[in-house]
């Protein structure tokens, strides 16, 4: 076991997935074999004191806990924000303008493919 003080607690990230594991009672073989990993992988992930949020997150999902409550930091890091959704008419100019341009770029190709094939 790892000896930590309670102030470091959360500042080492593989201990505290370790104790958040040994709580829940879910099996870490299950635990590994759902997030991705290997058995092995995960002794070493709680060894790590700097383990990245990318990691934390499959955890994370398999245990159904948000770290990033823990980790505040973890919420900033990777997460672009929402694009507001579209109404179906707005989906339907955007399909449409795609749609226009793909026409545009097949009728180009197709005008060298002719020009190519004149020389």
């Amino acid at each position: 076991m790892f000896l930590v003080k309670n102030d470091d607690f959360k500042k080492h990230k593989g201990e505290y997935l370790n104790q958040l594991v040994r709580r829940k009672g879910i099996k870490i073989k299950v635990l590994t074999k759902s997030a991705g990993f290997d058995r092995s992988t995960f002794y070493n992930h709680i060894k790590q004191p700097n383990l990245s949020f990318a990691i934390l997150a499959k955890y994370g999902a398999v245990l159904n806990h948000d770290f990033a409550e823990e980790f505040p930091e973890m919420k900033t890091e990777g997460k672009q924000p929402a694009q507001a959704a579209m109404s179906y008419e707005e989906l339907e100019k955007d399909r449409d303008s795609w749609k226009e341009k793909y026409f545009q770029v097949a009728e180009l190709f197709h005008k060298c493919l002719q020009q190519q094939n004149k020389r």
